[in-house]
């Protein structure tokens, strides 16, 4: 048996509100032990610290975070979770490609030592038990506590890095373009990651970017202005060179 406990206090907040969802303190605590050795445990059961993110919505100015109706706030927690589910998939093609890309020994040696080994955070859904009981609580996106100073590295309205960058992090920045390259090449160019948010290794808070006519089957986040300039405002560099893809060819050339 698993439960999960929620600090929802105003006061215990981790941070400021971001744009559609809250962040709380959480606990998970597991009381099923198994011998079974066929039977491996969610890997968020091994994560020594978790938070808990829940949506909203902001109704005026000065109105503070509104908490949505049930099914309403149920359909919009399953969309973060597509982005979740999404952005495992996208970023697991995006490192197969890199591998296999090394292992045929055509990338320059200095540029495949400027790879980055970053990774999303672990996240899981959960709802109540009882959704018909208003006193049970919200439904929750449970992730992967980040400690240390979180940078963002590409907003989910454009393709332009953020300015202002140390020049270490201007490697990883350039990465994260190569990143959003390889995916839009691969999907044919149907969609990729953005809002690139880093802790350490590890990546959270990102976006589906697709075209407007998947514009409902993801969060708010999903920017289609941004897709529809994606050629126009990437700029390949060094990663996308010596990885092989092909700069984009503009309408006016």
């Amino acid at each position: 048996v698993t439960t999960l406990a929620i600090d929802t206090s105003p006061h215990a907040m981790i941070g400021l509100a971001g744009t559609f969802k809250g962040c709380h303190p959480a606990l998970i605590c597991s009381t099923a032990t198994s011998t079974s050795t066929t039977l491996q445990p969610a890997i968020l059961l091994l994560v020594e610290e978790v938070v808990a993110k829940c949506v909203f919505f902001q109704k005026g100015q000065g109105n503070g975070c509104q908490c949505f109706a049930r099914e309403d706030e149920l359909a919009r927690t399953l969309n973060e979770a597509n982005c979740l589910y999404w952005g495992v998939a996208l970023m697991g093609i995006t490192y197969i490609f890199i591998d296999e890309m090394l292992e045929m020994g055509k990338v320059p040696k200095d540029i495949e030592d400027l790879v980055q080994c970053l990774r999303l955070v672990y996240a899981a859904l959960t709802i109540p038990v009882d959704t018909k009981n208003s006193n049970v609580g919200a439904n929750y996106l449970v992730e992967e506590k980040i400690s240390g100073k979180f940078l963002r590295y590409i907003n989910n309205n454009s393709a332009v890095p953020v300015c202002g960058l140390h020049a270490k992090e201007v490697n990883i920045v350039l990465f994260l373009c190569f990143v959003q390259h390889i995916q839009y090449h691969l999907s044919n160019h149907m969609v990729y990651l953005s809002d690139f948010q880093r802790s350490s290794n590890l990546l959270t808070n990102y976006q589906i970017i697709t075209s407007s006519n998947f514009m409902n089957s993801f969060s708010d986040g999903n920017c289609t202005t941004a897709f529809k300039n994606f050629e126009s405002e990437h700029k390949c560099q060094q990663f996308c060179h010596s990885f092989g893809l092909q700069a984009f060819i503009s309408a006016s050339s």
